[in-house]
């Protein structure tokens, strides 16, 4: 439930309802209703609700956490990383542009990971050769670059 999501996220970050209460722009009392399950937030509060707890809007409008340990998290990863070899990059890109909640923060992701790998940011990528390009897609495949033990 709800009110469930709420409590447990913000005993698990050690947040006082005051703080929770603050960062949306409501007052603690109206908190304390959606935390004791006689209010529930409005549209509008969903996103920073789900901000200042860490977890989804989805997570906070279905009311229940997506429980995900380390081994289900790996093995997710593993069957998404198979299937990408099956499918073209435009079909595959469409389905993760559908599903990614936060596009702006996969993005932020993916930009740290080529400057890390490739020493190139995505705004660069435009001036990137193919040849450049081949390289160092081949490079991420033979070093291991998706080292599946490196996960949490």
């Amino acid at each position: 439930m709800l009110k469930d999501v709420l409590k447990t996220r913000r005993d698990l970050l050690n947040l006082k309802q005051s703080d929770v209460a603050e960062f949306v722009g409501v007052t603690p009392q109206t908190y304390m209703k959606w935390e004791n399950g006689k209010n529930e937030p409005k549209a509008s509060n969903i996103k920073n609700l789900a901000e200042i707890l860490k977890v989804s809007e989805m997570e906070i409008c279905r009311g229940e956490l997506f429980d995900v340990d380390a081994h289900e998290q790996v093995e997710f990863m593993k069957t998404v990383a198979s299937m990408q070899r099956y499918i073209d990059s435009v079909t595959f890109t469409s389905i993760l542009h559908k599903f990614i909640l936060d596009k702006n923060e996969f993005l932020s992701e993916l930009d740290l990971m080529m400057r890390k790998q490739h020493g190139i940011n995505i705004k660069d990528m435009e001036n990137v050769s193919d040849e450049v390009s081949f390289k160092a897609q081949e490079k991420a495949e033979l070093s291991g670059e998706s080292n599946w033990e490196r996960l949490p």
